[in-house]
């Protein structure tokens, strides 16, 4: 492979680098909804590449609205496209030179021009936060709200100058909510948005499916997508717990609030569950995971308190107090009957 091959492998196409800059574009206009957001969280999700080259996009972005809101950019702007127009018949490398130059200041004075406009304004990147499986981490965003992510969860954080814009790739997290009527706090998923303007509430996006739960505050809940349509919308009070999945009815509960706070420091509380829904929990904090081999064993119903991610002490209980035999495997354990 040459040099140039191993160019072409390292950086962007030139069609991938103009998607990212058309992304870029949309994601800061104002109309930009969970939508829009969702289809570029799976344009990212297509390949590697994607998240190189819209990277690139903001810093470039991020380095011209610098200099656009600079006086001076606007003389040397003019100096830098009279010397181009008077070099018109320098040598080739140097006209693409000049034409490079020129290009950079028509996108700072563009980047300029949509900033005194108000159609664009200088908001920070979006941020990506995420823990691998069995960790659990804390973040405290500009505004002074805490989120919390549980065990393999990503998710991106854009905080606009009229919206606090969560997207919650994959995972679980908490949010406790700086109040900011003014800027409303919103977590987007593939199945719901949730807004909220003061408040302690968990968002859990696994296996297809959107779980809320309302510690504090209010929140409203809505189908992505439908985020002004009221007729649709779901308003929470505290103890309220809402799965959304597509294509079936959204199904609204009381939460179980030891369990949904057991998590925060690193415990698993079951009351009365199906083992095989209490081995999907286990499996979500260690990468030696569980198996069950027989359907009737998934459904003896578990509780109790257990410390995610130690694995040997899940075992150990499993054995005597359900009396199931334990294969272990190495990376894999097959529970079943004795």
């Amino acid at each position: 492979m040459n040099v140039e091959d191993q160019d072409m492998r390292r950086y962007p196409s030139e069609s991938v680098a103009m998607q990212a800059d058309r992304w870029l574009a949309r994601l800061r206009s104002p109309d930009c909804g969970i939508a829009d957001r969702r289809c570029f969280q799976e344009w990212l999700a297509q390949a590697p590449m994607h998240w190189q080259a819209y990277n690139h996009a903001e810093h470039l972005w991020s380095a011209a609205a610098a200099q656009a809101q600079d006086p001076e950019m606007a003389a040397m702007a003019d100096a830098i496209l009279s010397r181009a127009r008077q070099r018109r018949h320098a040598a080739p490398r140097r006209a693409r030179l000049l034409g490079w130059a020129a290009a950079v200041v028509v996108l700072v004075g563009t980047v300029a021009g949509a900033m005194r406009s108000g159609w664009l304004s200088p908001t920070p990147a979006a941020v990506m936060y995420s823990t691998a499986i069995g960790e659990i981490r804390s973040f405290t965003l500009s505004d002074g709200s805490v989120i919390t992510l549980n065990t393999d969860t990503m998710l991106q954080v854009s905080m606009g100058t009229h919206a606090r814009t969560i997207t919650l790739q994959r995972g679980e997290a908490q949010f406790k909510v700086a109040p900011d009527p003014q800027k409303p706090f919103t977590v987007g998923t593939p199945q719901a948005a949730v807004t909220a303007v003061g408040t302690v509430f968990q968002v859990r996006n696994i296996d297809a499916a959107t779980q809320v739960s309302l510690l504090e505050g209010r929140v409203r809940v809505v189908p992505a997508g439908t985020e002004r349509n009221v007729a649709v919308r779901q308003d929470l009070v505290p103890g309220d717990k809402l799965l959304a999945k597509a294509g079936t009815p959204w199904l609204r509960t009381r939460t179980d609030t030891e369990a949904a706070n057991g998590w925060l420091s690193g415990r698993l509380v079951f009351d009365s569950i199906p083992l095989s829904q209490a081995v999907s929990e286990f499996n979500r904090y260690s990468q030696r995971k569980l198996r069950i081999d027989d359907p009737a064993v998934g459904e003896i119903r578990i509780e109790g308190v257990f410390n995610a991610g130690d694995t040997d002490s899940i075992l150990l209980a499993l054995r005597y107090a359900y009396a199931l035999r334990v294969d272990d495997r190495g990376t894999e354990v097959v529970l079943s009957r004795k």
